[in-house]
């Protein structure tokens, strides 16, 4: 999905919910979740959406008009310490409210 598809959907009052993953101290990819499945969401050239922190993701969402969003990070504490596949993996997710911006034609 890309942004403008979002921005629309948001504008109408009906969206998926969006979601930003720290895949790595300094990369930050966003997400839409509509059902189960996750997408990448892109930009209106059609990359995928990358920032090098948490703040500059927030920001860029803002002017989407996207409300909330979930901050994920993922632990690697299994993968390193060798964890039983069948235990729940660990996150850390959080629910963040994000004030609106009207600067759309910035996207």
């Amino acid at each position: 999905m890309d942004v403008r598809k979002l921005s629309a959907l948001l504008s109408d009052g009906s969206a998926p919910a969006v979601e930003v993953h720290a895949i790595d101290p300094s990369i930050y990819l966003v997400y839409c979740r509509i059902d189960e499945q996750l997408t990448p969401l892109l930009d209106a050239r059609g990359h995928r959406l990358k920032y090098r922190s948490r703040s500059a993701a927030m920001q860029y969402l803002r002017k989407t008009g996207v409300r909330t969003v979930d901050f994920v990070h993922r632990s690697a504490f299994e993968e390193m310490i060798g964890i039983n596949h069948n235990a729940r993996p660990t996150e850390h997710r959080e629910t963040l409210t994000l004030a609106t911006s009207t600067h759309l034609n910035d996207l």
